[in-house]
């Protein structure tokens, strides 16, 4: 395990920040097997910590997770470590989750993410760190979190308060330099404190379109460039820039960790509302390893209907490994917005129960698609819902 004293931490997540902003080191991204993930988001994670006062407690549920999802076939666990601006694990800059032991910024018990990569790694499943990068809390209340949360005093102090944002919720500002090194020093502090496999973040990058969040920013760089981009263009530009410096910082500490983003499965969204320029990202060396669409649509889909879409997407995914998102969440259930008025479209979960595997089928057919990722890890636990034990049952019959 890569233990360090806390000094050598700050001092290299430091260099990390530093690093990553002046180069990208030559390298080639990293190969992997063919993927067979579950996410585990951080409400089925908070399930486990809660009723788990002891280590020796959890870590006999989590034995237990692995032994089950490793007889279905996956083989890597994607596990939301830092769903807002804070963690389930031992870390020097972000206070503990409230949804890991009830209160935020109190005692880590135990450690999860610890416990869950020695489990998994004995069963030789791989662990992912997945990371919310800009999100800081659920809710609006500054207040709420914990003393000691960079938010809350970046938020009070009157240099940096434009570095957070608050609206139903609050964000870090991702047009702030200082929110930028804090992602990459975050991303540095775990994959120098674990035996990680990779870093993985999910779709949620500008939280919203309106020109108030980085309108300080925003100006300062117009009154200093001489050919300033559009707003829209310069957005994307700092979402992609912070990309690139997470990317750059994973290969300085270990060329062989791996580094993915799972966005929305519709390009034009994640482009023009959430300015992140998956398509590029997906094409050019040096923004990440692979990444993982959520195409979360049925065959019959009347506006991204699976195969299309996943066959779009191996077009696009030239310069990464491509790996797809699978809804085994919508099993047994209306698909609502698949179709205005075609009710065939609209229960195609309802009256299939094998949806999910006949996907897993489609893209292992696409040469460049890589492997897929369930979500989540309590829909593939049920034992009750008859619908969703059905289809995995038709998962684990192609393993």
């Amino acid at each position: 395990m890569k233990r360090i004293f806390l000094l050598l931490l700050m001092l290299s997540v430091l260099f990390c920040s530093c690093a990553a902003a002046n180069k990208v080191p030559e390298i080639e991204n990293v190969k992997q097997d063919y993927v067979k993930s579950v996410w585990i988001n951080y409400f089925e994670l908070e399930k486990y910590t809660t009723e788990n006062a002891t280590e020796a407690d959890f870590r006999e549920d989590i034995s237990g997770i692995v032994k089950t999802v490793g007889k279905i076939g996956i083989n890597t666990l994607t596990v939301q470590v830092h769903p807002c601006a804070d963690a389930f694990y031992k870390s020097a800059l972000f206070p503990t989750s409230e949804y890991c032991f009830g209160k935020q910024g109190s005692e880590l018990k135990y450690d999860p993410l610890q416990i869950i990569i020695e489990e998994a790694h004995s069963a030789n499943i791989s662990v992912e760190a997945w990371l919310n990068p800009y999100r800081v809390s659920q809710s609006d209340d500054i207040d709420a979190l914990a003393d000691g949360n960079i938010a809350k005093e970046w938020y009070y102090s009157d240099d940096k308060a434009s570095n957070v944002y608050i609206s139903d919720k609050i964000y870090f500002n991702p047009a702030g330099s200082e929110v930028a090194d804090l992602i990459v020093n975050g991303v540095c502090e775990l994959a120098l404190n674990y035996d990680i496999d990779g870093i993985h973040f999910d779709d949620y990058f500008y939280p919203t379109t309106d020109a108030d969040i980085d309108e300080a920013e925003y100006k300062e760089y117009i009154d200093n460039a001489d050919s300033p981009l559009p707003l829209d263009d310069w957005r994307r530009e700092k979402v992609s820039e912070m990309i690139k410096s997470v990317y750059s910082a994973i290969k300085e500490i270990d060329p062989e960790l791996r580094f993915g983003i799972s966005p929305q499965s519709k390009i034009s969204t994640d482009y023009g509302t959430l300015y992140a320029d998956v398509e590029k990202w997906a094409s050019e060396v040096g923004y990440c390893d692979y990444i993982c669409p959520q195409i979360y649509f049925g065959f019959y889909n009347e506006t991204q209907p699976f195969t299309r879409t996943a066959k779009e997407w191996s077009e696009r995914a030239t310069a990464v490994d491509l790996y797809i998102g699978l809804p085994l969440y919508k099993a047994g259930c209306v698909d609502e917005y698949a179709s205005i008025d075609q009710d065939y479209a609209r229960n195609e979960f309802v009256e299939n129960n094998n949806i999910i595997s006949r996907q897993i089928t489609y893209i292992s057919q696409i040469n460049n698609i890589n492997g897929y990722y369930i979500y989540s890890l309590s829909y593939l636990l049920d034992t009750e819902n008859e619908a969703v034990v059905n289809e995995v049952d038709s998962v684990k019959a192609l393993n």
